[in-house]
């Protein structure tokens, strides 16, 4: 049994390579021109001991140091264990429904055990165990709240949505009480065996047990259908069982097709974008994306020069931003200043008269009695 990591670079490969875990036997590979390597974790001998021993292993090192799992032995280990577990509890699942619906008293048994043999587990898990009229009131309550509920609101609201599954109205939610309860984890652990998902010791342990448990349920189960029936022949069933199903069936795989024509209807209208108009603009868009001229511009876009005028443009918006306040703030300063009334003394006043009274007009002097007598005998005279 074998665990086979991948790992680049040498930053772990001493702690790797001298990592010690019971008998595990370690070893690594180098890839030539490269610095990827391989190690490898090893024991003689596939059985349970050794998966859980290399469990261990796997998860110190996915856990310190983060590898690419290449192979994982105890994972595939669990995987090949669990399946035959699965196996059975599928088949007694399907064997308790074509039971309930061949021992129902109508005659159309024939044509739901044909429809529940066409639907895959995960089909028959969501007709049981899903009550599609509680999920729409479930979404429409939460619709209806304000952003603000809390969670222990919402809780107090699903509280009061009564649900009632399939599984519970014809097989009585106290019969295989560890599927209706745990039938999420069933289809968890299924999905991981059937798809080669990593799984633990831990994992397996619990999906094990809980297997286990389930089965010898069904088994109970599917004798109490037969041991009823035939105890009293001609019972009634609490509700006719074909009847329910066979509607459950039309109305999921109605959803279903609904779907499928909306996810048709989707792909149809992506379809018709790719039309010659758009491929021409794309084509256009294209050409102008590779061009020199818009190289440059997202050079410039991205560089120091660019990056500070932008820097100086926001200081700039923000002194904007600021000035109008600022002026608001000033023109309230200045209205509520008073200036101070100033009574002059009297001596400044006569000063201030005697000035105004000795006030010449500079433009047009009047003229003095001297030198008007002289500009007369200089004026021409009669002789």
């Amino acid at each position: 049994m074998i665990q086979e990591y991948l790992f680049s670079g040498e930053k772990y490969r001493y702690e790797v390579e001298h990592y010690t875990y019971k008998s595990v036997k370690v070893k690594t590979y180098d890839i030539e021109n490269s610095d990827c390597w391989l190690v490898t974790f090893s024991l003689d001998g596939e059985n349970e001991r050794n998966a859980n021993i290399l469990s261990v292993v796997n998860d110190f090192v996915v856990d310190k140091f983060h590898p690419t799992i290449l192979s994982n032995g105890c994972s595939a280990y669990y995987n090949r264990a669990l399946y035959p577990r699965f196996n059975e509890f599928e088949r007694k699942l399907r064997k308790l429904l074509y039971l309930k619906s061949a021992l129902s008293q109508d005659t159309g048994d024939t044509g739901v055990i044909k429809d529940l043999e066409s639907k895959d587990l995960g089909e028959i898990f969501t007709l049981l165990f899903s009550d599609a009229q509680f999920v729409k009131d479930v979404k429409k309550s939460i619709n209806e709240k304000t952003w603000q509920f809390t969670k222990t609101e919402i809780l107090a609201t699903l509280q009061q949505i009564s649900e009632s599954t399939l599984w519970d109205r014809l097989i009585g939610n106290d019969a295989v009480p560890s599927l209706s309860t745990d039938f999420t984890q069933v289809k968890q652990f299924r999905n991981d065996v059937m798809h080669a998902h990593n799984m633990g010791t831990v994992s397996y342990n619990s999906a094990l047990n809980l297997l286990k448990r389930i089965n010898r349920q069904l088994d109970i189960a599917i004798d109490k259908i037969i041991i009823a029936k035939a105890k009293t022949p001609q019972h009634e069933d609490r509700q006719d069982f074909n009847t329910v199903i066979e509607n459950a069936i039309k109305e999921m795989d109605t959803t279903k097709q609904d779907w499928r024509e909306q996810l048709a209807e989707v792909q149809a209208s992506i379809y018709t974008f790719n039309n010659a108009g758009m491929l021409a603009t794309l084509e256009e868009y294209n050409r102008i994306a590779s061009s020199p001229e818009f190289n440059a511009i997202k050079t410039y876009l991205s560089s120091y020069e660019f990056s500070q005028i932008q820097k100086n443009i926001e200081q700039i918006s923000k002194i904007k931003m600021d000035i109008p306040p600022a002026l608001q703030e000033i023109q309230k300063i200045a209205g509520s200043i008073k200036i101070p009334e100033f009574e002059a003394p009297a001596a400044l006043l006569e000063l201030q008269k005697s000035l105004q009274d000795l006030k010449i007009d500079l433009e047009n002097p009047k003229e003095s009695p001297e030198e008007t007598a002289e500009d007369k005998t200089d004026e021409p005279h009669e002789i």
